[in-house]
């Protein structure tokens, strides 16, 4: 404390003058906060109503997809039962799964996994894991997979046994003949320029033989000797 009265008032002007340089240092300081603090309410009101819509469209959301989601599972299962038992017959083991992601449903997909040797395991069909021969007999064998399940007037499939040996190109012609053949499918159309000799046809299968046009010398001398240029194989 001062020793005496002058030091004491000379302290006590002091004290005023630093008050009076906090005080007035931003003469709108109650304002700011005053309009801060209204600014708080309102983004902690509308939060609150922002919440309370997104409650209502997670739970708008989560009744739909359980309308859809049983239904997807349930086709997805009936494709893996046709595809597993057909992959067997042509290689080792095959399935497909429904690749989930919770509410992500822009990533949702179709998992094909395969596996060509015996000691191996299943893996994600891809490039970088199947040669092209062992991706064409997937991606054929999950077409007839889809067979029993898709409503459509015909299917097309083009050169799907290029790269395939001629074990694989035999058996997957078996298959596809026996799917396109039952009752009630689809048309189904194979266009290949080549096929095995000697393979097994259904008597609702048909086999077409078209020229490239007579302008060719060489298909044209391959369609006058009766040889097949391309052929088509149809369900009828």
């Amino acid at each position: 404390m001062p020793a005496t009265v002058e030091e004491l008032e000379a302290a006590i002007q002091d004290g005023i003058s630093e008050a009076n340089s906090i005080l007035f240092l931003n003469q709108n300081i109650l304002q700011e906060y005053e309009s801060r603090q209204q600014k708080i309410n309102s983004i902690a009101t509308k939060l609150e109503t922002d919440e309370e819509a997104l409650s209502s469209c997670v739970s708008e959301i989560s009744v739909i997809r359980d309308q859809w989601l049983p239904t997807l599972r349930n086709l997805v299962g009936k494709i893996n039962e046709t595809f597993s038992r057909n992959f067997r017959e042509m290689a080792v083991a095959g399935e497909v799964c429904l690749d989930e992601h919770d509410v992500d449903y822009d990533k949702y997909g179709i998992l094909i996994k395969v596996k060509f040797r015996q000691t191996g395991q299943l893996q994600v069909l891809s490039a970088h894991h199947q040669s092209g021969g062992e991706r064409s007999v997937s991606t054929i064998l999950y077409l007839v997979s889809l067979q029993d399940i898709t409503n459509c007037p015909f299917r097309v499939v083009d050169e799907i046994n290029q790269g395939m040996d001629p074990i694989n190109e035999r058996k997957m012609f078996q298959q596809l003949v026996r799917a396109a053949s039952l009752h009630n499918t689809p048309q189904c159309f194979l266009l290949t320029p080549k096929l095995l000799p000697d393979l097994e046809y259904s008597d609702a299968c048909s086999i077409l033989n078209i020229m490239n046009g007579p302008w060719i010398e060489r298909p044209s001398e391959v369609w006058s000797g009766g040889e097949c240029w391309r052929k088509v194989v149809g369900s009828v």
